[in-house]
């Protein structure tokens, strides 16, 4: 494999130097679709056109507090376009760094791999893919993505999933890059880091997602990151389906861990779907909880949240842009 540079960031432009993201948003998602909208495509209308300008109503919205760099998190079995992102990243000027993985069992596209596991080795096959993306391209386009996503299931890692982790730590000791997670409902975060070191993945370029709806237990976030790895509270503005976390609760937690030394791998973002692939999903917003669930949020309710609460404005810049850039410059 060529074109792996350790220590330098991939964008969906090209190569950045880890002090040029600036303030980064760690999961989000330009567009996402669950896997099965392709199975509805003669009822659901999809113009690039739309998307872009809808792209561009995003970028205007997270440059108001500062945000230069966004992680689409979208994995490739949910409606990846590397090639659309990075006409976004070109048209608005921001960088977009892509990903490589996959979504997690039960809601995912395993069926797949799952058929090729019955005569291969599909862990090497997801590291030799994982490998190839990251360091030549994505279906022969050249656009190579910058990270890689792993998931796992509502309270249990399956087979599949197992297979998916432990390419991503292989793929990782090639190439140098950071780790990603979906935890469901912020479950299997200890698990997914245990497994993810015990394949061989550097702690300190691991971040565990999704960890914010597990803001009210504070033992379960040290357990996690007693092991080395980041956590991420990327999930902010949703309520719905978060266990009744509140956004003040996620400030609340934040500021306690970084109380006790560890503010250095707390991540944040939204986890935010500006298009999903499919029929028009105009109700999700209206769904109990949902009313706050956008890419504006840090900006508008959390930054100030956090400054009340007496952070600085060096500790915000710590959580947004220091502890994104040592992704890339620690471990190595």
């Amino acid at each position: 494999m060529t074109g792996s540079a350790m220590g330098v960031v991939t964008t969906v432009r090209g190569a950045v130097d880890p002090d040029d993201l600036g303030r980064t948003l760690v999961h989000e998602h330009f567009f996402f679709g669950y896997p099965g909208h392709e199975a509805d495509r003669t009822m659901w209308h999809y113009d690039e056109k739309e998307l872009i300008e809808k792209a561009g109503q995003v970028v205007e919205k997270v440059r108001a507090y500062g945000v230069t760099t966004v992680f689409d998190l979208t994995p490739n079995d949910c409606g990846r376009d590397v090639r659309l992102l990075k006409e976004i990243a070109e048209r608005f000027g921001i960088h977009v760094v892509a990903t490589s993985g996959y979504y997690h069992e039960h809601e995912g596209a395993a069926g797949y791999f799952k058929f090729r596991r019955l005569f291969g080795d599909i862990v090497k096959e997801l590291t030799e893919l994982f490998v190839t993306e990251l360091t030549e391209g994505v279906e022969g386009t050249g656009i190579r993505t910058g990270v890689m996503k792993v998931a796992t299931s509502p309270g249990r890692i399956t087979d599949y999933e197992k297979a998916t982790i432990q390419a991503a730590a292989a793929a990782q000791q090639l190439t140098g890059v950071p780790i990603l997670t979906h935890t469901s409902h912020g479950t299997m975060g200890p698990q997914q880091a245990r497994l993810l070191i015990d394949s061989g993945a550097e702690p300190s370029k691991v971040v565990i997602g999704h960890m914010c709806e597990r803001a009210h237990n504070i033992d379960y976030q040290l357990e996690v990151l007693r092991q080395g790895v980041g956590v991420a509270f990327d999930r902010i503005g949703g309520t719905h389906m978060f266990n009744d976390v509140t956004d003040d609760d996620r400030m609340d937690m934040v500021v306690n861990l970084m109380d006790r030394g560890f503010g250095d791998r707390v991540f944040l973002a939204h986890d935010s779907v500006n298009h999903w692939k499919g029929r028009d999903s105009s109700g999700f917003h209206e769904l109990p909880g949902t009313e706050n669930w956008g890419i504006h949020r840090i900006g508008e309710y959390i930054i100030p949240g956090l400054l009340e609460r007496g952070l600085t404005q060096n500790d915000v810049d710590g959580l947004l842009s220091d502890n994104v850039k040592h992704l890339w410059k620690s471990g190595s």
